[in-house]
């Protein structure tokens, strides 16, 4: 495992790269990062890809939200889409799926299938950035091979508390200057990424919804169809390569039947 304090020169995003199309691309975060008998069962990190000419309609569904919600404050689902308002669970989907052209990724770890060794299990930090640089290689991978042509993403995470965000920054300089038989497009990301609060990015608080939706659905039994009823409908969304769901759209840390095996499943994969 790297070590998030090394020192790497930094990436440089090649002028050409800068000349592309771009896609903006926000991320959140769901379950805890801990390891403990009281954390949660699974961690994911959830990144919402919307091409440039999306942005907008983007904007006008998190506006919109927020209107019909009746807040001012950024949007968040445990906040303002609790279980006992499943209208609004609803209107938030049904908008979110609305967004053209939109993608997202998920990478979710399952924490008692997980082959971590005790570093990366004691180690929050360690296992953020972990976990982060699987979700980038995919964000990497879906904007090289955008539909219609290659893309430049813009990312920005949101901020976690007590993170050393430089350090993650530090972790990934290293990542991209060791060699890898298997290429990752990194120059496909402008960089360095950046992290910044939900009341930033309208983006940063529908990544937060999705997330969300990932959550219902992993928290339900595995054979509680209903659970995933609002993540199949965000289904066509997901980034697939070649038409391959897993390891691209969902990539699972620990085994991938705590996924593949849920009864909702095939209707995920079938929701394109």
């Amino acid at each position: 495992m790297l070590s998030p304090g090394s020192r790497a020169p930094m990436p440089r995003t090649p002028s050409w790269a800068g000349k592309l199309p771009k896609v903006e691309v926000y991320v959140d975060e769901t379950g805890d990062r801990g390891f403990g008998k009281n954390s949660s069962s699974f961690f994911a990190m959830t990144a919402l890809m919307i091409p440039a000419e999306s942005v907008s309609y983007a904007r006008a569904v998190a506006a919109g939200l927020r209107y019909e919600i009746g807040t001012s404050r950024p949007l968040h689902w445990v906040e303002h889409f609790k279980p006992k308002r499943a209208d609004r669970r609803r209107l938030a989907t049904r908008m979110l799926a609305s967004i053209p052209n939109v993608k997202t990724i998920h990478v979710i770890t399952h924490k008692a299938t997980v082959q971590f060794n005790e570093a990366l299990r004691s180690d929050n930090e360690k296992f953020y950035n972990y976990t982060t640089r699987l979700l980038l290689e995919r964000i990497a991978l879906a904007a090289h091979g955008w539909h219609g042509g290659a893309r430049l993403a813009i990312l920005r995470l949101g901020s976690v508390r007590h993170m050393d965000h430089d350090g993650t920054v530090s972790y990934l300089n290293l990542v991209q200057n060791i060699p890898s038989p298997v290429h990752t497009p990194w120059e496909h990301i402008r960089w360095p990424p950046s992290w910044h609060g939900t009341s930033e990015y309208d983006g940063l608080q529908l990544a937060d919804l999705h997330a969300g939706i990932l959550s219902v659905a992993l928290r339900g039994a595995p054979d509680d169809v209903r659970s995933a009823q609002l993540l199949i409908e965000c289904g066509h969304q997901l980034h697939r390569a070649n038409g391959k769901l897993l390891n691209c759209g969902v990539k699972i840390i620990g085994e991938n039947d705590f996924v593949t095996n849920r009864s909702w499943w095939p209707s995920l994969l079938a929701s394109i």
